[in-house]
Formats: structure tokens, C-alpha cells, sequence
């Protein structure tokens, strides 16, 4: 689970949404409040921003946060902002208690949690005064460490060195980042990790010698256990395997660590609290073989630790990673009956522990895999007690994983039954999260589970049954999931339907909803805003609401341009030049060409393959060579950063079609085809061969992507990505090594379960891979109909129309990566031959480059009115 998806997902409960939209509606009264005579205020996202208007802000410096707790949180505000009016001193600050909420909750982002108030001193006497007077003012106040900074005395204050006005670059993976500027003019990231570090180059004033002195880490000899490995992190505290010190040759224990003020739940309890709770509860369930012990609780570095007994084997979690078989190729059902039954012990063996917890009058209240271990010998140890409680004294948990928390109508031993429920589901068809966007989901994927592995009926749980009308409407759209092509233009105008009634043309920030990347992003573009899921709509032969275009054209009028195809606004002038508004996609391309490409990452999603790509588009379509000639200098630069020899990536990074050496090749193959130039196909093959560097064999003989934790078989970041490239080349430079390879890459796009539906890391992509595999046969027929079918396990009804949900599948999405408009995509490819993205078939680019002594000029209407060349300044950014 991604927790980054939680604070995206409390706006609304069916798609995701600024957190700011649910946090704005109760801000504190310094939001909106008159500001002194020559102030000015900034309002972004969740932040609320005033300074001084004749102050220039350095670019980067020590910056002094702020901390606090819920329930000091405004009067430190007031403090803190009556000394910055009255000093001068710019600074910016949570906007609602909600946000301060969210923003230490248990699963926080640990680098940046803590912050509340941030304040830029211009110079260090500014620097020093601000320490002096507000740690005096602010003494003895608490508010939760911040992990991330240099804590100055004993306060709430923390400092670190970073920038105080906006400048980006490229991280290592490709991904434009906030940067810091080194002496020597470099840009590099401003890395924020849960530890204080200082940049070596950065200036250290005089006045912090003492803070520095006293930093924690100078303490770490008088803990009293050696910590052998962090089991998990959340902002709540980590959770460590650790031995006594002098003890090396005993029995390993478990240390849960819980800081003050942080991890707050939903009831604004914090870690330590729920910490104490565990340890009352796991004393009163002493002795139960299910329980691990308690050893022991100590203080130190002012956090609390709860001493565990070890219990030895693996989260539930990770034990069904590694046996579920609908995750690999073709199980069979022998292998299928095998999971069956030691599934069905392992549920045994949960429910033999609920009924002893239970017996000593206790609630579990946050039964889920992750809080179960499964020992060697199958059976089952619980874990993680801070929400259980007393059945006598029932306290509702206010926390829970997604499909396992219980209705608010259920209390007591019945939130733990409910789980169980959920749990004998999602160990048979791991889909729970959609069980909450769609109350008849259980019903039916309940069924699905008891089809799929033969269960009896004892092992199920008994789903409500929903009936009525809204069950027999989703029983239709489900039918249309036959992979008929018969089928497929009802089945695409459901899917059009569905996210036109999504779209919400009143608002400036998106226009229909998707994933939180559009927020993060971009929420014009073509991966996660409105120019992909337009694109994809025309591209399916739907109707296009002019309106919606219309939005488009002003928020590209509206928004500053920055460079990339799926990240950037390079990918909307070609979706606009597609839906027909040719003079406009001119017009932002002229100002595309106006940006800087140096330090601009290789990859396809917002780099200089995406880049490449899109000259190349109007080069051809407008018969323009100097555009021809700008595509051609974009592949100088790639080549320039490819690896020197073939299997050896260039540097560390990502792989796949959208940030891999993939999508390097991919332009270089189009390319290829205006010109006929020999050495790009061995370009190509460079690129494909550092993607291919990054992949691993499986145990079941495919190839994927290896992430470290995990392998990929996805389009986005995974090996599918890297075989629709490969497939393209192979055909042109043949090789036999590389034929193993894609038939390892075939074999990994086949499961029978994947865990999203999207088109770059679901099962629409998959889809859309086996069918360019075909080469206009039929010979994955089988694999692509059952894929197609498969999707009724993700459907989810809106409004009568065909849906789907987006990444975690806490919400329903209707963008081009992760929702409906990728699913629309990636059925159109297999039940009408459309192009899932762009680029995606050869041959579009023949002859492109005009002959000597054409006409080099465009052959386009000329844009039909100008756009501005940048957008508006904003009044002041800073961070």
C-alpha cells in the first residue's frame, strides 16, 4: 500500500482530491485574516504563505520550522506571526488544524512531518534573533520532533538547510525535483530524508555550534539494545529487530518505538498513547500462544519502546506474495488445490486466535494480513495490538486498512468478525478496497473467489446479496467484458459515459478526476489531466465535448509550459493538434521551443524521448525541417547518454517504456523510419539492453523488472514496456537472445490476477502488449479474451456506466495511466486495433524530412489566436 494515497483520498469518497478542497473548509483565521501594510499573502495547496513585499528572499538557507500539536496549534500561529509582522521576516504555515492533523498522522510522510510553521531568515543575525527571541517565547511548548531537522534547544523550533525559492532539476531516476544550488552553479536534489543532514558545501552559522553539539545522535551509546534491522517505518515510530547489548548470542526481541506527538489517528491520538494501550492489553493477554510477550518498556531519546518477544516468520502479507498462483502464468489446478487448502488452514488458524483473544474479553480492532505473522508451521501469531481494547470498554479503532474496517454500526467482538470475513475474501481475490466504492462488489467478487477455487460454502463469508436494479445493471456491464468484438462499441460509449459525467468544467485545477499525480504533476498532460483523457476519447472514435476542449485551450493559456510527453505540455499540443485545434498545438509548441532541454532526463514520460517524439510528429505532419532537424539534435543528446556498451546501464535509474531506456528507443525507431539511418537502430538496441540490465528471471521463468523488493511486469515501469519496444526491433535487427527474452516478457503479461485494471500498471496495458504481440493473428486470443473478462473483477458501476478504479483502488479514476480512459485505450487496441498511446505502431513517420530545396514551411492553419507566452507570476513562491 502507498500511503501517499490516504491524505488524497479524505476529500471525497469516490475519486480522489486535493487534500485542500476537505482541509480549506475550516482554516485557521490567519488564512484569510488582513495583513499589515505592505504584506502580501500566497495561498498553495496546503499551504498558506506572507511576506514582507520589499524583502528579496535568498534562494536557499537555513529555514527555521515551527512545530505543534493540535491543541496549541493556533496560539503558536498567533505568536509566531504577530513576531514575523513585527520583524519582517517572511514565513508560511499549515492552513486548517486539519492539515496539521494529516500531516502527523501514522502514515506521514516521516522527512516532512512536524513542519507547521516555516520562517526564512534573510541572513544569519536575522537567523540568530529569530532562535533567541521565539525560543524564549516558545519554551516548554510541545509539538512533535521533526525528523528531519536540527532541533534548537528545547523547544518546539528545528532548523535546515534548503531552499527558500522554487528551483528544480533531475534526480537520478529522471524526476524533476526542488534543488538546491551548489557553489559551483549545479543544481542537485534537496533530498529530505527522515534524518538531519547538512549539505557539506552549506555555510553553518556561528550560532548553531551549540544545537549541533547536542544532537541526538551524540547519545546513542547508553540505549541499551543493538538494533539489528528496522522490520517497518511508519511517522508514528519504527519497529526494530534488535538484541541486548553483550547479549549477541540470544534470542533476537522486537522493539516498537512510538514518538510523542506524532502518528496521530483519526481521533488525534498520538503514538504514545496507543503504545501504552499495547502494553496493557498484551499483559492482559499474557500467555496466549498466539500473543508475542511482553519483555519490557523503556524511554530514550524522549521516545517510548515497547520490548516484544520475537515471533518468527513471515507478515501474512508476504507469505501470499509468495504463494498465490494466480500471479503467475497458467497455474494448474493442482497447484490451484494445493493454495486452497493451506489457505484455508492458515483462516483456521486466525480464527482459533480471535477465539482465544476473544475469550480473555479483548477486541483486536485491526485485523488484517499485515498484522498476522505465519510461523514455519503454519500457524498464525498476532501482531501490532494499539487499537485493540477491552470489549467492556469498546473504543472504535480509528485507523484501519482498506476492505478490513468494520461499518460504524458494528462494535465490539463483531469489527474483529468483519475482518475475518474480509480477510477469507481477500486471501482467495485480494480486491477488498472496492468493496467501499461499491457496496455490491462483495457479492460479487465473493462469488468470483468461491468459482475460481471451488471453495466450499463454509469458507466464504456470506456477502449481503444487494439485488434490485443496481445489481442487474452491473450484471449487464459485466457482460459486456465478453472480449467479443460484438460488444465493444457498447462497452466503449459505457466506458465514454462514465467519465464524461465525471468531468467537472468549474474548476481551474483538473477537469475529470484521476490520480493524485494530477495534483503532484500535472493536471493538463497527458498521463494524468484533461489532454489524455481527451486524446483517448477521440482516439476510441467517442465524442468529444467541445466545452471540455475549450477548458483545455484556457487552462494551456492560463498554466506556465514545461517540457515532456506524458509530464509536460509537449504531450498536449499533440493531443490538441489530434482533437483538431492544429493553430493552438502550433502555438504552444512555438512556445516549447523556447525551453531549455540541457540537464532534461532521457526518458519518454517528461524527458527528451517524449520531446523527440513530439517534433517528430509536427516535423511530419507539417512537412517542417527544421522541426525535423530539432528531433534529430534531441537524439545527439540521447545518445550522448547511453550506456557504452550493450547490457550495462548508463547510470542508476528507472526502466520501462515511460522512465526507461525504452522509451529512448522507441523515438529512436521513429526516427529510424524518416531516415533510414542504421545507426539509430543500434542506438535503440543500447537503450533496450540497459532496460533489459535492469530485469531478472522470476521463478516461474518470466522476465520483469527488477525493483528490489518487488518485480514489474507493468507497461509504465515494467517489462511490458520494454517488449513492445523490443518486439518493434527485433523485427528489424533480428536477434535470438533478444526472442528468448520477449517470450519471458510474453509469459509475465499473462496471470490470471492482476491487482489494477489501469493501462500503465494494470491490466489494460497487459492487454494492449499481448495484442501488438500478435502481429494481426489471433494467437493470444485466449489470454487477451480471459484478460478482457477478468476486468469485471475491477468494474465499478457510475452512474449506470462502466468505471474503474485508479491506483490502490481506494478511488475511481477516469485518466489515462491509471483509470477508465487507459482501460478504454487498451480494449480498444485488442477489440478495434486503436493505438493505446501515442507513438505506439510504425509507420507514421516516413519520409518526414522534406527533400533539399522543399519547402520547409508548415503546412498547419496558423494558431487561431496567440497564448501568452508564460503565464502570470504568481505574487511570491516560496517554500
Amino acid at each position: 500500500m502507498d500511503m501517499r494515497y490516504e491524505a488524497y483520498s479524505y476529500a471525497d469518497k469516490l475519486f480522489y482530491d486535493s487534500p485542500v478542497r476537505w482541509a480549506a473548509l475550516d482554516e485557521f483565521a490567519a488564512a484569510t485574516a488582513p495583513l499589515p501594510p505592505g504584506w502580501a499573502r500566497s495561498t498553495r495547496e496546503v499551504w498558506t504563505g506572507a511576506h514582507p513585499v520589499d524583502v528579496r528572499l535568498p534562494d536557499q538557507g537555513w529555514k527555521i520550522h515551527v512545530s505543534a500539536c493540535l491543541d496549541n496549534a493556533e496560539q503558536i500561529l498567533e505568536l509566531v506571526a504577530a513576531y514575523c509582522f513585527e520583524n519582517r521576516i517572511a514565513f508560511k504555515f499549515l492552513r486548517s488544524p486539519a492539515l496539521v492533523q494529516t500531516q502527523n498522522a501514522k502514515y506521514a510522510a516521516r522527512g516532512s512531518s512536524g513542519k507547521f510553521l516555516t520562517l526564512y531568515p534573510v541572513d544569519d543575525r536575522e537567523l540568530e534573533r529569530c532562535l533567541e527571541d521565539l525560543g524564549a517565547a516558545l519554551e516548554g511548548r510541545p509539538g512533535p520532533y521533526i525528523l528531519s531537522d536540527l532541533r534548537w534547544r528545547q523547544g518546539p523550533l528545528y532548523l535546515r538547510y534548503g531552499g527558500f525559492t522554487e528551483q528544480f532539476c533531475r534526480s537520478e531516476t529522471g524526476e524533476l525535483v526542488l534543488a538546491l544550488r551548489e557553489p559551483s552553479g549545479r543544481l542537485r536534489p534537496d533530498v529530505r530524508r527522515a534524518v538531519f543532514e547538512v549539505p557539506e558545501w552549506a555555510p553553518v552559522p556561528a550560532v548553531l555550534a551549540e544545537a549541533l553539539a547536542q544532537a541526538p545522535a551524540a547519545t546513542t551509546d547508553a540505549f541499551p539494545f543493538t538494533v539489528e534491522r528496522a522490520l517497518h517505518f511508519s511517522n508514528g515510530g519504527g519497529i526494530y529487530l534488535a538484541r541486548p547489548v553483550g547479549g549477541a548470542d540470544g534470542p533476537p526481541v522486537v522493539l516498537k518505538e512510538a514518538r510523542p506527538h506524532a502518528g496521530l489517528d483519526q481521533r488525534g491520538d498520538d503514538a504514545v498513547l496507543r503504545l501504552a494501550r499495547e502494553r496493557d492489553i498484551l499483559q492482559r493477554l499474557a500467555g496466549l500462544p498466539q500473543v508475542p510477550a511482553v519483555l519490557g518498556h523503556l524511554t530514550a531519546w524522549e521516545h517510548d519502546f515497547l520490548v516484544q518477544e520475537y515471533v518468527e516468520g513471515e507478515p501474512l502479507n508476504r507469505w501470499f506474495g509468495r504463494h498465490y498462483p494466480l500471479i503467475h502464468p497458467d497455474p494448474d489446478e493442482a497447484t490451484a488445490a494445493a493454495y486452497r487448502e493451506e489457505a484455508l488452514r492458515i483462516l483456521d488458524s486466525v480464527a482459533e486466535g480471535l477465539r482465544a483473544i476473544h475469550g480473555r474479553g479483548i477486541v483486536f480492532g485491526d485485523l488484517h494480513p499485515r498484522n498476522l505473522i505465519v510461523r514455519p508451521d503454519g500457524t498464525v501469531a498476532f501482531i501490532d495490538f494499539e487499537l485493540a481494547s477491552p470489549v467492556d470498554a469498546f473504543v472504535r479503532p480509528a485507523l484501519g486498512a482498506a476492505g478490513f474496517a468494520a461499518p460504524p454500526e458494528l462494535t465490539g467482538f463483531a469489527v474483529d468478525l468483519h475482518a475475518l470475513d474480509a480477510l477469507r475474501l481477500w486471501i482467495f481475490l485480494p480486491l477488498l478496497p472496492l468493496t467501499a466504492l461499491d457496496p455490491g462488489k462483495a457479492e460479487a467478487l465473493t462469488a468470483a473467489a468461491g468459482r475460481r477455487f471451488a471453495l466450499p460454502p463454509s469458507a466464504l463469508p456470506a456477502a449481503p446479496a444487494t439485488g434490485g436494479p443496481a445489481a442487474a445493471a452491473a450484471g449487464q456491464l459485466e457482460r459486456l467484458l465478453s472480449g467479443d468484438p460484438a460488444d465493444w462499441p457498447q462497452l466503449r460509449d459505457s466506458l465514454a459515459a462514465g467519465i464524461a459525467a465525471t468531468a467537472t468544467p468549474d474548476r481551474t485545477d483538473r477537469l475529470f478526476p484521476g490520480d493524485p499525480g494530477q495534483f503532484t504533476h500535472d493536471g493538463l498532460g497527458l498521463a494524468y489531466g484533461a489532454a489524455g483523457v481527451l486524446w483517448a476519447l477521440q482516439t476510441a472514435g467517442t465524442p468529444v465535448d467541445p466545452e471540455h476542449v475549450r477548458w483545455l485551450l484556457d487552462a494551456v493559456a492560463r498554466e506556465p509550459c514545461r517540457p515532456g510527453l506524458y509530464l509536460g505540455s509537449h504531450g498536449v499540443a499533440y493531443a490538441l493538434e489530434r482533437l483538431g485545434r492544429p493553430g493552438e498545438a502550433l502555438n504552444l509548441l512555438d512556445r516549447l521551443l523556447k525551453t531549455d532541454l540541457d540537464g532534461l532526463a532521457p526518458d519518454l514520460a517528461g524527458g527528451l524521448a517524449g520531446v523527440g517524439l513530439t517534433l517528430l510528429h509536427f516535423a511530419h505532419i507539417c512537412g517542417d525541417r527544421d522541426l525535423h532537424a530539432a528531433a534529430a539534435d534531441v537524439a545527439d543528446r540521447l545518445a550522448a547518454g547511453l550506456g557504452p556498451t550493450a547490457g550495462a546501464p548508463a547510470a542508476p535509474g528507472r526502466a520501462g517504456l515511460l522512465h526507461g531506456g525504452s522509451g529512448a528507443a522507441l523515438f529512436l525507431l521513429r526516427l529510424y523510419e524518416s531516415t533510414a539511418d542504421r545507426d539509430l537502430l543500434d542506438l535503440a538496441g543500447r537503450a533496450l539492453s540497459d532496460d533489459l540490465a535492469r530485469c531478472l528471471v522470476a521463478e516461474d521463468g518470466t522476465l520483469q523488472v527488477d525493483e528490489g523488493t518487488r518485480v514489474l511486469p507493468y507497461l509504465e515501469s515494467g517489462s511490458a514496456g520494454i517488449a513492445a519496444v523490443l518486439h518493434e526491433h527485433l523485427r528489424l535487427q533480428p536477434d535470438p537472445a533478444g526472442e528468448v527474452r520477449l517470450e519471458q516478457i510474453r509469459r509475465a503479461a499473462e496471470p490470471e490476477f492482476i491487482v489494477q485494471s489501469g493501462l500503465f500498471n494494470g491490466r489494460a496495458g497487459l492487454i494492449a502488449l499481448l495484442h501488438r504481440l500478435q502481429d494481426g493473428t489471433d494467437q493470444h486470443r485466449d489470454v487477451i479474451r480471459r484478460h478482457i473478462r477478468r476486468l469485471a473483477w475491477h468494474l465499478v458501476p457510475y452512474q449506470g456506466h462502466a468505471a474503474f478504479p485508479g491506483e490502490q483502488l481506494l478511488r475511481l479514476s477516469t485518466d489515462l495511466a491509471t483509470g477508465s480512459a487507459g482501460v478504454l485505450l487498451g480494449l480498444g487496441a485488442a477489440l478495434a486495433d486503436t493505438p493505446p498511446l501515442p507513438f505506439w505502431t510504425p509507420g507514421g513517420f516516413a519520409a518526414t524530412a522534406p527533400a533539399p530545396g522543399a519547402d520547409p514551411g508548415r503546412r498547419l492553419p496558423p494558431p487561431s489566436a496567440p497564448t501568452p507566452a508564460t503565464a502570470p507570476a504568481a505574487a511570491h513562491e516560496f517554500r
